[in-house]
């Protein structure tokens, strides 16, 4: 069932460009707002903010079990996934940048990519060269949050482990939380993106140039780098082959930046293609 609630997933998003009309986190703000106003210990707050919804799912399941052949528990499931996806249109944003950088716009193509996802706004861009590999470890990051990072937790726990990853994020980028509320968040999805970020990561090698790419991974996979710093490295081994100076002709760097984000969003599609062949091989492997 989890191949078939994926794929349906994967198809809605295509056609809404992400989980549409699902994803809506008003409920979550408001269940930040009742628990902050009375609980101050971190570790009991990060706990109810997730395991409430969790389990609320998990009763939902129960509820449903058996029940019509399973169809209501298939079609919340892959609610539960959809919700837990990525938000907004990735694709759109990416492009918005690049129409910006191509002209060589860099202040509005740095106003854009603080759109794109995990990029600090208060990070102090001084040049074209600093805005593009942030730009680069930002997508390459997004693109394993927004995906594959709850597929591998769907895969593991079900729908209730998607959607802890996707809550336990959230709480690390709230507002609405006090900064050690967050803190402790943030290291939560830290040891949550430990292993799918350095299968990820060895997928790059499949898709791209494996003999440099598997070099790179077999130096980084014990470090405790961070998620972001990681993907970087292993995607830009597997995208180059080898160290590639850049251009130092400001027109030739915009090209070449421009191709560089390109090839990153190929390289994580075809991640994906291997990712659902080995899944779909391991569902009929212990079917």
């Amino acid at each position: 069932m989890e191949l078939l609630v994926i794929l349906i997933a994967l198809g809605l998003v295509q056609i809404w460009g992400s989980g549409g009309p699902v994803q809506q986190d008003q409920w979550f703000e408001r269940l930040i707002s009742a628990l902050g106003s009375v609980l101050e210990q971190p570790r009991i707050m990060l706990v109810l903010l997730v395991g409430i919804p969790c389990l609320s799912i998990l009763l939902l399941f129960w509820l449903l079990e058996d029940v019509a052949f399973g169809l209501p528990s298939l079609a919340l499931a892959i609610i539960v996934l959809l919700y837990s996806l990525g938000r907004g249109e990735f694709s759109d944003k990416i492009q918005t940048y690049l129409n910006s950088w191509n002209q060589g716009n860099f202040e509005s193509a740095y106003e854009y990519a603080t759109a794109i996802g995990d990029f600090q706004q208060s990070e102090a861009i001084n040049d074209y060269v600093a805005l593009h590999e942030q730009v680069r470890r930002t997508l390459l990051y997004e693109g394993f949050e927004r995906w594959f990072a709850v597929v591998f937790w769907f895969l593991v726990l079900g729908p209730v482990g998607a959607l802890a990853y996707r809550l336990s994020y959230f709480c690390g980028r709230s507002s609405q939380l006090q900064p050690r509320h967050k803190q402790l968040a943030l290291r939560m999805v830290h040891y949550l993106d430990w292993l799918p970020v350095r299968l990820l990561a060895f997928s790059f090698n499949l898709a791209g140039d494996f003999v440099c790419g598997f070099n790179r991974w077999l130096q980084v996979i014990f470090e405790n780098l961070p998620a972001m710093e990681l993907l970087d490295g292993c995607g830009c081994a597997a995208m180059n082959g080898s160290e590639q100076a850049y251009p130092v002709e400001q027109d030739k760097f915009i090209q070449f930046a421009r191709e560089q984000l390109l090839a990153s969003q190929a390289l994580l599609s075809r991640s994906v293609i291997v990712w659902l062949i080995i899944i779909a091989l391991l569902q009929f492997t212990f079917v």
